[in-house]
């Protein structure tokens, strides 16, 4: 019987959203950072029995991409279509939903996962000494895990937050001025979750696997103009590894120069005001966790816009030399919510069709790919940072598909 519901909703499915979009063939990567990848967060559709989870890892890996971007919070399973009994803690969720296990064992080389709590706890209410030590425990007992399992894999799994912005203002109103309590509550929850996974790195056996923990921003431009922000008032009272920025507020409505100028000023800021930090495997601490541009089927101009811009944030991300810059997303999940149209930010849209802006990013990982394993043939060993960097920006620089 479930099976033939399963079946039933497939055909549903396809008839409301189109022809099933097939993977991509998996051919293996260079032990390397690609830098450009994309998020797998929830979805609205899919085209197969798999999960939206399942389906989106398995299309950005054939994309050829070896980053991965996905939700662990508490309404994750709910998104992604996963049945799962309740959880209360992170590693009790990823454990009781195979889904999860299964796209952290593909083969990709950097794992991104939101991770807040699944606990009672409500950190901008409180952290008293109890609830620090469950929201500690949480957080060790996810990284032990990840450590132990992931031992001798090659990974990198990068633990970070939603929007922290939102999350210390309580809400999408970047005029309010967050109380004191509240931004003392978020630097104790950082400084908790942070403690916790360079503890396990220093107690829990493990060799040839990273874990790291960054803050997303998403409000840093109100920080730099004296507005009460994590940028301002959290980050330099915390030891975070990285630091994440959904970049929107940068990025819309401005030109190539402008953009490039206010990426940089904002890159800029954010460091200096971190702690100074040993022992990181990238050349900045700072990387652009979500970009993107809405675009309208009524309008096929704007996805020729959209294209542009997002070609030149991947470029000018590759020139600022940041460790990643992650598009938002594979399949949609924004839509007008007076007309319930689609913002079509996907790369793979509703109609299971593969966008122009899929086709710029495959062709991307397959040409850096043939280039750093030309590269490692001949010189026995993978280019540098800079020498990488260079080649990229070229190599992308050089990619039309319109």
């Amino acid at each position: 019987m479930k099976k033939t519901l399963s079946l039933v909703f497939l055909a549903i499915s396809v008839m409301v959203f189109g022809q099933k979009p097939t993977y991509d063939s998996i051919k293996p990567l260079a032990n390397y950072n690609f830098v450009l990848g994309t998020n797998g967060i929830g979805g609205k559709y899919k085209f197969s029995e798999e999960s939206k989870l399942v389906e989106q890892s398995k299309h950005i890996r054939g994309m050829g991409s070896n980053i991965l971007k996905i939700s662990l919070g508490k309404n994750a399973p709910q998104s992604y279509g996963l049945q799962y009994k309740s959880a209360t803690t992170t590693l009790e969720l990823f454990t009781s939903v195979p889904d999860f296990k299964k796209v952290f064992d593909m083969d990709f080389k950097y794992i991104f996962a939101w991770v807040h709590t699944l606990t009672d706890v409500k950190w901008r209410q409180r952290i008293n000494k109890k609830e620090e030590k469950i929201l500690y425990e949480e957080m060790y007992n996810f990284a032990a895990y990840l450590l132990k399992t992931y031992s001798n894999s090659g990974k990198t799994f990068m633990i970070g937050n939603w929007e922290g912005d939102w999350l210390l203002h309580g809400g999408f109103n970047r005029k309010l001025t967050p109380k004191k309590e509240h931004v003392e509550n978020m630097v104790k929850w950082f400084n908790i979750r942070q403690k916790a996974i360079d503890d396990a790195k220093k107690q829990v056996q493990h060799t040839n696997v990273s874990l790291y923990h960054y803050i997303e921003l998403n409000l840093v431009l109100k920080g730099m103009n004296g507005g009460v922000s994590i940028v301002k008032d959290v980050l330099p009272n915390t030891n975070v590894d990285f630091v994440s920025y959904s970049s929107y507020e940068a990025i819309k409505n401005r030109s190539r120069e402008e953009m490039k100028t206010t990426l940089k000023s904002v890159f800029t800021f954010v460091e200096k005001r971190l702690k100074p930090k040993d022992n990181l495997p990238f050349h900045r601490r700072i990387f652009i966790g979500e970009y993107g541009y809405h675009a309208n089927k009524n309008k096929p101009e704007s996805f020729v816009k959209q294209y542009k811009l997002s070609k030149e944030i991947m470029e000018i991300s590759l020139e600022l030399n940041i460790p990643f810059a992650l598009h938002w997303q594979m399949y949609n999940n924004e839509y007008d919510k007076k007309t319930g149209r689609s913002k079509e930010m996907s790369l793979i849209n509703e109609a299971g069709k593969k966008t122009k802006l899929y086709y710029l990013h495959q062709q991307y990982y397959q040409k850096v790919n043939i280039y750093l394993e030309a590269y490692k043939k001949q010189h026995k060993t993978y280019p540098s940072n800079e020498e990488f960097n260079k080649k990229a920006l070229n190599i992308l620089q050089n990619i039309n598909v319109l």
